[in-house]
C-alpha cells in the first residue's frame, strides 16, 4: 500500500469509526507521509490500549494493569483507577467497623459515602448502647448472654468480663465448662432459634438456654445463647414431686404411688426384683386397747426397724394405715428371704427388750419378677383381672394375695 494523502485521511476514518490499523506502517519516498503515517499508527496503538483499559474498569476488573506512561490519553482513567482502588479499601475499612473513614475526591460519590458512613457509626452507637443497657438489665436478673462464633466456637462475648480471658483455661472452672457445653451445642447446631436446658456438669445448675444465629459485631457469624438459671425452680419442682411420692404423715416413707412408678421402671429395665407386701399384724388392737399415740410408736418402731435391715437401693413404702412394701431390686428369691428372716430377727429381739403385752408382729407375701420380665398370672381381684393384669399394680396385687394368705394361717393357728 502506498502512502497517501488520501490514504492518511482514510486511516484516520477508520479509526474514529473503531477500526484499529496495522502495527506497522508501509515505507513512502515522501519523509513528510511517513513521519504522519508512523504518528498516526502509534495513536492507533494508544487508543486501542485506553479502549481494552475503559472496558476492563466499566467491568469493575480494578486488578487491571495500567496502560504504559507514554499512553497520555489514558491519564485521566488512571487516575480515576486509582481513586477506585482508594475507595475500596476505605468501604473495607468500613465493614471492618471503622466509621471515621471519609472520602473528599471523588464529588457526588463522596458526599454518599460519606453520608452512609455516618449513618452506619450513628447506627453502631446505638447499637453498643443498647447492648450496654441490655448487660446491665441481665446484671440485675439471673440471665447470662453468651456469644460464640458459628464455625469456631471461640466466644465473643460472655458474662462476668470474659472477654478478658483469650483462653477457656484461663477462666473460672464453672464458667469455662459452661462455655465447652455450649461449643457442644453448636457443632450439634441447626441455624434456627432452640430452647433447651442445659446443666453445669461442674457446680451441677442448671439453666434455660435460648439460642439462635445472628451476627456479632459487623461480619461474625455467630450464635446467641441467653441463659436463665432455673436451679431453684429445677430444686422445688424435685422436691414438690418428692413430696408427692412420700407419706404425708410422720413417717417420710414413700408412698403407693411413688411404688408403683418404681415398679414399672424395674419392669422396664428387666431386672431381678422383688415385691414384699408388709401387714401390721395387732395395729387395731393396739389402737383400740392403748389409743393412736401408742399405734403410732408402734409404726414407728416398725419402720425404724425395717429401715435399719434393708440395703441402700431397697425401697420402702407405707401404703396405707398399716400396710407396707419392701421392693428389693437385683434380687432373687432367696436374696428376699434372707432379708425377711433378718427382718423377723430384729422384731423379736425389739419384742423381748419391749415385753408390751402386744407384741410387735406382721404378715408378708413376696411375689417376685426375673430379669426375663413379668408373666402375670390373673389375680383374684376382677378389677386386676380387666384393667391391671401386666402392670405394676397386678404385682402388688399378687404380693397383696400372699400376704393374707399367710395372715389366715396366722389367725387358724390361734
Amino acid at each position: 500500500m502506498e502512502v497517501t494523502l488520501e490514504a492518511l485521511k482514510a486511516w484516520l476514518d477508520g479509526l474514529l469509526c473503531g477500526i484499529f490499523l496495522p502495527e506497522t506502517a508501509p515505507q513512502s519516498d515522501d519523509p513528510e507521509l511517513q513521519a504522519i503515517a508512523e504518528r498516526i499508527l502509534r495513536l492507533s496503538r494508544q487508543v486501542e490500549e485506553l479502549k481494552e483499559y475503559a472496558l476492563a474498569m466499566a467491568r469493575g476488573q480494578l486488578d487491571v494493569e495500567f496502560p504504559p506512561r507514554s499512553n497520555y490519553l489514558a491519564y485521566g482513567l488512571k487516575e480515576l483507577h486509582a481513586n477506585m482502588l482508594h475507595l475500596v479499601w476505605k468501604v473495607e475499612q468500613i465493614t471492618h467497623g471503622n466509621y471515621t473513614q471519609k472520602v473528599d475526591f471523588m464529588g457526588q460519590i463522596s458526599d454518599a459515602f460519606n453520608q452512609m458512613a455516618s449513618v452506619l457509626a450513628k447506627r453502631d452507637l446505638q447499637l453498643t448502647q443498647s447492648q450496654k443497657i441490655l448487660e446491665i438489665i441481665l446484671s440485675f436478673a439471673d440471665i447470662s448472654l453468651f456469644v460464640l462464633e458459628k464455625d469456631s466456637g471461640k466466644l465473643l462475648h460472655g458474662r462476668e468480663n470474659l472477654n478478658n480471658y483469650s483462653r477457656l483455661k484461663d477462666m473460672p472452672k464453672d464458667t469455662a465448662l459452661l462455655v465447652r457445653q455450649l461449643q457442644e451445642h453448636i457443632a450439634n447446631r441447626k441455624d434456627q432459634f432452640e430452647e433447651w436446658q442445659l446443666q453445669n456438669r461442674e457446680n451441677n445448675q442448671w439453666y434455660m438456654v435460648k439460642s439462635m444465629p445472628g451476627v456479632w459485631g459487623h461480619d461474625k457469624d455467630a450464635y446467641y445463647h441467653v441463659l436463665t438459671n432455673i436451679s431453684k425452680t429445677i430444686d422445688l419442682n424435685k422436691r414438690l414431686e418428692d413430696a408427692m411420692n412420700r407419706d404425708a404423715k410422720f413417717t417420710d416413707s414413700y408412698n403407693q404411688l411413688y411404688a408403683v412408678k418404681y415398679i414399672s421402671t424395674l419392669m422396664q429395665s428387666h431386672s431381678n426384683f422383688a415385691v414384699c407386701y408388709l401387714d401390721l399384724d395387732n395395729f387395731k388392737q393396739i389402737n383400740d386397747q392403748k389409743g393412736h399415740e401408742e399405734g403410732d410408736r408402734y409404726i414407728r418402731s416398725i419402720i425404724d426397724i425395717v429401715r435399719s435391715v434393708i440395703r441402700a437401693q431397697d425401697v420402702f413404702c407405707r401404703i396405707g394405715g398399716d400396710e407396707f412394701l419392701l421392693i428389693l431390686s437385683g434380687i432373687k428369691s432367696k436374696g428376699a428371704l434372707r432379708i425377711i428372716d433378718r427382718l423377723l430377727e430384729k422384731i423379736d429381739a425389739f419384742n423381748k427388750l419391749d415385753k408390751s403385752d402386744i407384741p410387735l408382729a406382721f404378715s408378708y407375701g413376696i411375689e417376685m419378677v426375673d430379669a426375663d420380665g413379668f408373666d402375670p398370672k390373673p389375680c383374684a381381684s376382677h378389677a386386676c383381672r380387666e384393667r391391671q393384669c401386666g402392670t405394676a399394680q397386678c404385682i402388688i396385687n399378687k404380693a397383696d394375695k400372699k400376704m393374707y394368705r399367710q395372715k389366715r394361717r396366722k389367725n387358724k393357728i390361734r
